[in-house]
């Protein structure tokens, strides 16, 4: 269905009124959010989060967390408010999950608008936090992710690509629930990639994304969401993909250009980007080698277009279309642009290169410090234990000698037992001695026959 039908959410909030309960209010708010125009979705995801925290359901709580992030992305006061609400998720991993990509949203918000004279300081700050690792996936993410936002904010450069590659690896190791990290991190190395001429890496970037946005839409269908539509974000990852022609097969252009065109007779803002903006018809065209049909649609891309990369990689095109055909003043004047436009790119990377040697180099300094401070802590932690082992040898020591002495004591008393015993033993035998007159115990008197010892005296 088309992604917007004039009038259908308002129709649909009607059925709110025949809803006997809070959960089937949801599902009828969630339809209404679906087929909303975009200006009218924060007001409305709004009603849906705070109907979905006052029964509880946590599915809807964090998605529309997560929504709310991307309308709200422009006010940290609403992105900070949002960080609070995840603590109403109870699963740790959903809570982590949910507040990293809100933090991560708010760092974009922060880069937009850091004044020039504070930029250097936050990305000291946030590199500085990166290289100590947490010990927790989420943070060390956002740690890391912050500073790929800050070096983003100039030219792609190397350094950029570096971290970029970092932060991938690191993304891999989040579960497959968390997509939206996914989602939203393929879109940034999607566009990155593109713009610094990567074309593989591009491609491979918005064929994950396409991944991720397939396995959406089967969860949303399965729930339900029958007025949720992906066009808008099909569309975008195909037209990107068509942009990075040079690394497809001619049937893969076709491919991609048919799925552009089939979206576009569904979805009016998509026709109009697709045959007004006009860009996936000279992708396919300057694939093609149909550098005569090329030369008016890439004109009439680049009156339509903003976008200052875009506007390079086009006026590019027009002077290959213009020279593989002959048209010499269409050649001329792209090449005049072209090299005022290198000109300016010079002196920017220039600019850049600089940037990035100065942020090296205080990188590596931050690095230094680091290694330096870690150290320390290593000699500390050293010395610590080298005092410990003393003081425990020392114990063991003052131990040994007590035992010993305890050992001695107790030796002497065992020697002093063993000669009581001896004269107890003799002084018992002293007395019955005495007892019997001085007759030794057991011995017998021949007068009467009777043995001394047992009576104590004889018997008359």
């Amino acid at each position: 269905m088309e992604a917007a039908v004039p009038g259908l959410a308002q129709r649909l909030r009607q059925g709110l009124s025949d809803c006997t309960s809070a959960s089937d209010s949801l599902k009828v708010l969630l339809d209404v959010y679906d087929a909303s125009e975009n200006d009218d979705r924060t007001k409305i995801g709004r009603e849906v989060l705070n109907l979905a925290e006052r029964i509880d359901n946590q599915e809807v709580i964090q998605d529309f967390i997560l929504q709310l992030a991307v309308l709200q992305k422009k006010d940290d006061a609403a992105l900070r408010a949002l960080v609070i609400e995840a603590e109403k998720l109870d699963d740790k991993d959903d809570r982590k999950g949910a507040q990293l990509f809100v933090n991560v949203m708010r760092a974009i918000n922060e880069v937009t608008y850091i004044p020039e004279s504070e930029y250097q300081k936050a990305l000291l700050k946030y590199a500085r936090a990166d290289m100590i690792p947490t010990g927790d996936l989420y943070q060390d993410i956002l740690d890391l992710y912050r500073v790929v936002i800050f070096l983003g904010k100039s030219a792609k450069n190397n350094l950029y690509l570096e971290y970029v590659t970092r932060l991938e690896n690191m993304i891999k190791k989040l579960p497959e629930n968390r997509y939206y990290i996914r989602n939203l991190f393929y879109t940034t190395a999607a566009i990155t990639h593109t713009q610094n001429g990567n074309c593989k890496k591009a491609i491979e970037a918005d064929k994950e994304l396409l991944d991720v946005i397939e396995k959406l839409e089967a969860k949303n269908k399965k729930a339900g969401r029958q007025y949720k539509d992906y066009s808008r974000n099909y569309y975008i990852c195909y037209r990107r993909i068509l942009r990075n022609y040079k690394c497809l097969t001619l049937d893969e252009v076709k491919d991609y250009y048919t799925k552009c065109a089939m979206l576009a007779e569904k979805d009016n803002d998509i026709r109009e980007d697709f045959y007004e903006q006009g860009r996936p018809v000279v992708y396919r065209l300057m694939a093609e080698h149909r550098y005569g049909e090329a030369i008016p649609k890439i004109k009439a891309a680049i009156a339509r277009n903003e976008d200052r990369n875009i506007h390079t990689e086009l006026m590019q095109q027009l002077v290959e279309a213009a020279d593989s055909v002959g048209d010499q003043k269409t050649l001329l004047e792209a090449l005049r642009e072209c090299n005022a436009m290198q000109q300016r790119q010079l002196e920017q990377n220039s600019e850049e290169a600089y940037r990035e040697l100065h942020i090296r180099y205080d990188i590596n300094n931050l690095k230094k410090e680091n290694t330096k401070l870690e150290v320390e802590k290593r000699d500390s932690e050293l010395r610590s234990g080298q005092k410990l082992i003393t003081i425990v040898l020392a114990a063991m020591l003052v131990l040994a000698v007590l035992l010993m002495v305890l050992y001695r004591r107790h030796f002497n008393l065992r020697q002093q037992c063993h000669d009581l015993k001896k004269e107890n033993e003799r002084l018992n035998k002293y007395m019955e001695e005495m007892l019997n007159d001085g007759k030794p115990s057991g011995t017998l008197d021949l007068r009467n026959g009777t043995e001394y010892g047992k009576t104590g005296k004889t018997n008359s």
